[in-house]
């Protein structure tokens, strides 16, 4: 059974994310599903590709990706590279987890997850947290970011699906911020504010409205950077 360490004073946590309106919660799990979560990850999960192609979002599957002839991969590369260049791009590993029909490919432990993250207890606390009140939903995916993989600068708002707050719960246990993979948010000028370093067992969370990227892995990171991330929405899925 996974179980939160929701924090008690919750007021006090309104009055930190209130300052600039994001927050970053440590130890939010009990340690033994923490640990538990991350092995789930890193040993039993299967990640597409999230990518940038001539503009739209694609997930690839591993495997179709692998069979595509040289000359598809290097047109796809070549098309993410320069939608990046021009300001807009991505590339990571990705997993849904909030499929309106469970994948059989998702371990029970992320279903979990989703379900926990959609109690009563977790998003009251949420909209105590964020100031938000008609925060009702809260969407779910699994990331992994490996060396050559980025997510450039960009704000999260999508008025269809409500969005309020972004989330991150960190699990990546041993990390060096020259590898990249920092989440960093700008102003609204495109300036650098601050960045935060992948982490395990804390919960980031901020106004979808704050820009904001995930830094270039470099090609000597020695490890993955693990993450189970989404949206707390006022509205629910369609």
């Amino acid at each position: 059974m996974l179980t939160l360490n929701l924090p008690q004073d919750l007021q006090a946590l309104r009055d930190e994310f209130a300052v600039d309106n994001r927050i970053n919660i440590a130890s939010i799990w009990h340690p033994a599903s923490c640990d538990l979560l991350e092995q789930t990850l890193r040993q039993q999960t299967t990640f597409d590709h999230a990518i940038v192609n001539e503009g739209k979002a694609l997930s690839i599957p591993d495997q179709v990706l692998r069979e595509l002839p040289a000359a598809e991969k290097q047109r796809i590369q070549q098309q993410l590279w320069q939608g990046a260049a021009d300001g807009f791009g991505f590339y990571y590993g990705t997993h849904r987890i909030d499929r309106p029909q469970p994948s059989p490919t998702t371990p029970p432990l992320l279903q979990q997850v989703h379900q926990l993250l959609n109690s009563d207890a977790v998003l009251a606390a949420v909209r105590q947290i964020s100031g938000f009140d008609d925060i009702c939903y809260a969407s779910a995916q699994a990331t992994r970011y490996s060396s050559g993989h980025f997510l450039t600068r960009h704000s999260d708002v999508v008025a269809q699906e409500g969005r309020r707050v972004a989330y991150v719960f960190g699990f990546t246990k041993e990390w060096h911020p020259d590898w990249g993979g920092l989440l960093q948010f700008f102003s609204e000028d495109g300036q650098s504010k601050d960045s935060w370093t992948p982490s395990f067992n804390n919960l980031a969370m901020f106004d979808v409205r704050h820009p904001h990227s995930v830094t270039y892995i470099t090609p000597f990171a020695k490890a993955s950077r693990y993450s189970i991330t989404g949206w707390f929405r006022a509205n629910p899925p369609a």
